[in-house]
């Protein structure tokens, strides 16, 4: 039965589980026993490889708990739970929820964190971003298609209104005035000054 034993612990430490050991025909009462302790530690890391196997691959809810009384598998139990507990913290940060922050696992919690930082500083920037843009828009209005206007005086006429009635027809300056926030300021051009005011230019 020793040869055996040490057959299995060789094939264990390879990292295969092996079959247990038929405990019927020994008869030595150490044997026997030495034998049960055996099985059951075979059996723990059956458990522990049907556990972990899924969890490696991150499936977790495929992942099926060793019973309690497997006390090896219990690192395993606790990084499955703090496993489902950052699946959640990453569903709640899709959402928008910056608070979230990860404190059980070393190097990965350092990372986790400053990646939640800087996506909650990136959208506080994008939304500022946002709003002065929007702000921007609000000052300004277009004007856009064919504006009828006067050759001669440059009035502009209402759209739809009578061409033939001269109330139809708006200073330029209030047309634009009324349309959008521009405002005007009066002066006169070099060519029209000598047109208005010929004998006033030397």
């Amino acid at each position: 039965m020793i040869e055996e034993a040490i057959k299995k612990l060789i094939l264990l430490l390879r990292g295969r589980v092996p079959e247990p050991i038929d405990t019927e025909r020994i008869t030595d009462e150490k044997e026997h026993e030495l034998a049960v302790l055996l099985n059951r530690l075979f059996s723990f890391v059956h458990e522990i490889h049907g556990f972990i196997l899924p969890l490696s691959k991150g499936k977790l809810e495929e992942a099926a708990f060793p019973p309690p009384k497997n006390f090896l598998a219990s690192p395993f139990k606790e990084l499955h739970s703090h496993l489902q507990h950052l699946t959640w913290q990453a569903k709640q940060i899709a959402k928008g929820d910056y608070s979230q922050r990860v404190d059980f696992m070393g190097d990965f919690s350092d990372a986790f964190n400053f990646m939640i930082t800087s996506l909650d500083n990136n959208e506080k920037a994008l939304k500022t971003k946002i709003g002065q843009l929007e702000e921007a828009l609000s000052h300004i209005a277009k004007l856009e298609g064919i504006l009828p206007i006067c050759a001669n005086c440059k009035r502009i006429r209402i759209e739809g209104a009578d061409p033939k009635d001269q109330n139809s027809w708006i200073a330029i300056e209030s047309y634009i005035g009324d349309r959008t926030n521009a405002r005007f300021s009066h002066s006169i051009c070099p060519k029209c000054m000598k047109q208005l005011y010929l004998n006033l230019i030397p």
